[in-house]
């Protein structure tokens, strides 16, 4: 079960600070796909490098080539290696304790 990053004073005050425009936010959700998208493929990127990295470590310790077998075991467990160390608690913090300060710089500006 994941930890909730807003205290609960925190949601309550959000609760509380007047209702939101949701056709504003309809039209914002719709104008910011692109972003998501070039996001999404940066993650996936970011996922493939995670993945070469594990295949040439596994690689190096051995002589004969990789078989498919071993390389779609060793895609799908680095992946949920590095999706259950994402999700592990301090990380998890220290990416919500980062995502807070970046977001007050850029609402600053």
């Amino acid at each position: 079960m994941h930890k909730s990053y807003l205290s609960l004073k925190d949601r309550y005050k959000m609760a509380n600070e007047g209702k939101r425009d949701s056709d504003a936010y309809s039209k914002k959700m719709a104008e910011s796909k692109n972003e998501l998208t070039e996001l999404q493929d940066e993650l996936n990127n970011l996922f493939v490098k995670f993945v070469l990295r594990a295949l040439r470590i596994y690689q190096s310790t051995r002589p004969e080539p990789l078989r498919t077998n071993e390389i779609a075991l060793l895609v799908r467990n680095e992946i949920n290696n590095v999706l259950a160390d994402l999700n592990a608690q301090t990380n998890a913090e220290n990416i919500a304790k980062l995502a807070k300060e970046a977001w007050a710089k850029e609402s600053k500006q």
